[in-house]
């Protein structure tokens, strides 16, 4: 516990410093690239693994190690109410020669539109991924086995940067397509409509007819802080609690968790 109360303390400090390092410049916090078009290429190391209670003897893992993509953006796409309206625009699939041998080939894509007319983060975007893989023991030997599911999220969200003021943008961290020369941050307020899908085709989760269709209405609220040090480099911290509402196809009394990371690497270049 002290050691914890150590690195919270140090971080705090650390922060203290950062902050007031970037305060000392009259500059402009946030400015755009002379260029309004960029080119982004995309590369991750992923993660899946999907706990459900209906089938707790482990983890079913999606075997999707590496996803290769590219993104486009354009600033000032159109204006409307004296607004200028960015967007980008990104698709990612997933390499199949990467699989680990003995595991399930897995097939997976992601794609997403982002918009962002003032302060404001519009995202639509579609995720899907199949072939999981979980390890039984069989006469006292431990395998691998396929499990035949697969996963569809989509969904639409809007996040405000409530207290950005010209300070801060998300973007310049996640995008490249700005740079923000000073550490700021934003709270953060939105929502999002979203759909899961799900179809068991091994009926292993007990979902009704083996399939499952989830919609739901969320409420966002967090906050983002960027700090940026003097030799260029920066680090986001970016944190979002929520609540959910919807209805759902029930599949049983059973309690369901997904895990999702990824190690991205994203190079931009502009023209």
């Amino acid at each position: 516990m002290k050691n914890v109360l150590k690195i919270f303390l140090f971080s705090l400090a650390f922060a203290g410093f950062a902050f007031a390092e970037a305060q000392d410049s009259d500059e402009p916090s946030v400015s755009k690239f002379r260029e309004r078009f960029s080119l982004r290429f995309l590369c991750d190391y992923n993660f899946v693994a999907i706990w459900n209670s209906a089938y707790n003897n482990s983890m079913l893992n999606s075997n999707r190690p590496v996803d290769v993509g590219i993104g486009v953006g354009y600033d000032s796409l159109f204006t409307t109410f004296g607004i200028s309206w960015d967007v980008s625009a990104d698709f990612k699939y997933s390499l199949p020669f990467t699989t680990s041998n003995g595991k399930s080939d897995t097939q997976a894509f992601e794609t997403g539109l982002d918009f962002f007319p003032g302060n404001w983060w519009l995202a639509a975007k579609l995720r899907f991924y199949s072939g999981f893989t979980t390890e039984v023991e069989r006469d006292g030997e431990k395998e691998q086995e396929f499990i035949d599911l697969w996963f569809a999220d989509m969904y639409f969200s809007m996040l405000w940067m409530a207290t950005a003021k010209g300070n801060f943008a998300p973007r310049s961290a996640y995008f490249l397509d700005r740079r923000q020369k000073k550490s700021a941050g934003s709270l953060i307020i939105g929502g999002r409509l979203q759909r899961n899908i799900a179809e068991d085709n091994d009926g292993v989760l007990g979902y009704e007819n083996d399939k499952r269709d989830i919609t739901s209405i969320w409420g966002d609220v967090g906050y983002t802080y960027t700090f940026v040090f003097s030799n260029g480099y920066f680090w986001n911290l970016w944190g979002v609690v929520g609540i959910a509402y919807g209805r759902e196809i029930a599949f049983g009394e059973h309690l369901e968790q997904k895990y999702i990371a990824a190690f991205e690497i994203l190079v931009v270049r502009r023209f």
